[in-house]
């Protein structure tokens, strides 16, 4: 049974999707201004890691992941880039389209899977006009100074995704006064249009629409009401989703979403990321440092998807090594498997123990996405293959064990999107390799141990790491 913790009810439930094996599942984008930093990475990767399993469960998976592509922080951006004679309005645009493709790219480097379904603000503004037009229709909804406002007093339920209650929130309001609103709480659907700003045609004259009507609108739009799963980070629950609730419920008369996702924040020393504190880590500043994006996902997952967790070097250290076990398994695995003939009855005495490591797995994730203890149970895959792997005699059932094994590390590695894949070597590269090992082993019975030396570090050049085992040295590439 799979439960997952739901924000709304603040408690685990047990997970029964609206239609029989298939999940509609909506997860705020990104706000295109600026390029990704590794807190949205994290983000993306949990969702990319929820949609993964459930896939791996067998459902039939609609992601749908939108882009706000018109916002204050993108014109504000855009009139900081603004020279000559240039547009704002085109500039509006060119910086919305440059970001996205900027974050495309990088989720594609990071191993994210592109969204079933990928909404643009800016195409479905008449959707949205139409949207508060029945916000307006039900009387919760009111127009000012060009401005549409939503009545937050007139709807019963605000709060109960933040689990805040309305005078606790008009205190702390207060300090945000804004002459327009009727109430300290209410949000704006429309903004009526500055000069030279992007803007649209609307009932209520030229503007552009408030954040949180993009969300309502697409994700209904795609999904329908009452979808299963809407998602984003802890920081989106007050007041973008919770506005989102009032607005969309308003209207449909119905529950939005049946479950709330939300993904814990990422800290670098116990501080937000800040460009002024100058821990500001992009996706590129990590790569660039440490190359393979899998360290990232395995600090992801080693940490509960809801919990906070802060970034450092010794939790990257600890990654790495961790990623580093498991390839040297799999090397291993895939070389004996070439060595010797699997048969049909060796696998078959091996399948009950591979079968208790992935109820292991499943049963892990089925908790929530207990991503740290499925992640253990890996490790416990590997430390029994590489038992079998260090007997004095390796028998065809050995070898079976070893193999199913691998397969099992591989199959759950493909859940959480890493790749533990052996590096191909070009078969001429590969011989070079060979002859040098040969040329090192030949030194050392010689004990010339200095050109023993001397090869192995010409190998680490070469990108090629060496372990002396009892079969005889083996090598991988780093």
């Amino acid at each position: 049974m799979l439960t997952i913790y739901n924000t709304l009810t603040r408690k685990k439930e047990e997970f029964i999707p609206s239609e029989k094996g298939k999940i509609n599942m909506y997860v705020c984008g990104p706000t295109v201004y600026d390029v990704p930093h590794i807190g949205h990475a994290r983000s993306a990767y949990v969702f990319d890691v929820i949609r993964r399993y459930l896939e791996y469960k067998g459902f039939e998976v609609t992601f749908v992941r939108n882009v706000t592509d018109i916002d204050d922080k993108i014109i504000n951006k855009a009139v900081s880039e603004l020279s000559g004679t240039e547009e704002l309005k085109e500039k509006v645009k060119e910086i919305a389209v440059k970001y996205l493709e900027v974050y495309h790219k990088q989720l594609q480097i990071f191993g994210i899977m592109q969204p079933t379904c990928e909404p643009k603000a800016t195409e479905n503004i008449s959707q949205m006009i139409g949207f508060i037009e029945k916000i307006i229709g039900k009387g919760y909804g009111y127009v000012s100074g060009g401005d549409v406002y939503f009545s937050v007093d007139k709807f019963e339920g605000y709060g109960k995704l933040s689990n805040r209650n309305k005078e606790e929130m008009v205190g702390q309001a207060a300090a945000d006064r804004n002459d327009k609103k009727k109430y300290p709480l209410d949000f704006a659907l429309w903004k009526s249009a500055k000069e030279n700003e992007p803007s649209w045609e609307s009932p209520w004259g030229k503007g552009r629409p408030g954040w949180h009507i993009e969300c309502s609108v697409m994700s209904t739009k795609i999904l329908g009401e009452g979808f299963d799963i809407h998602g984003g980070g802890l920081d989106l629950i007050f007041p973008h989703h919770e506005n989102e609730i009032a607005q969309t419920e308003a209207v449909t008369g119905k529950s939005f979403a049946k479950y709330w996702v939300h993904n814990g924040l990422l800290t670098v020393k116990g501080e937000k990321m800040s460009k002024s504190l100058g821990n500001y880590i992009t996706i590129m500043d990590f790569l660039d440092e440490y190359k393979d994006p899998d360290i990232l996902k395995i600090s992801f997952l080693n940490s509960q998807y809801r919990s906070p967790m802060d970034y450092g070097a010794d939790k990257m250290a600890a990654s790495r090594s961790s990623k580093e076990r498991i390839k040297i398994f799999i090397d291993k695995a895939d070389k004996i498997a070439v060595q010797s003939e699997i048969k049909q009855g060796d696998i078959d005495s091996t399948q009950r123990l591979v079968s208790e490591l992935r109820e292991k797995f499943t049963s892990a994730m089925d908790d929530d996405f207990n991503s740290p203890l499925a992640l253990a149970v890996i490790f416990e895959a590997v430390k029994k293959g590489n038992e079998v792997l260090a007997l004095p005699e390796i028998k065809g059932t050995d070898i079976a064990v070893v193999s199913q094994i691998k397969d099992f590390v591989l199959e759950a590695a493909d859940v959480f999107g890493l790749s533990f894949g052996s590096d191909e070597i070009d078969a001429n590269v590969s011989e070079e390799i060979d002859n040098l090992v040969a040329e090192r082993e030949e030194a050392r019975l010689k004990r010339d141990y200095a050109r023993a030396d001397e090869i192995r570090d010409e190998l680490l050049d070469k990108g090629i790491t060496l372990e002396d085992t009892p079969e005889g040295p083996q090598w991988r590439k780093k």
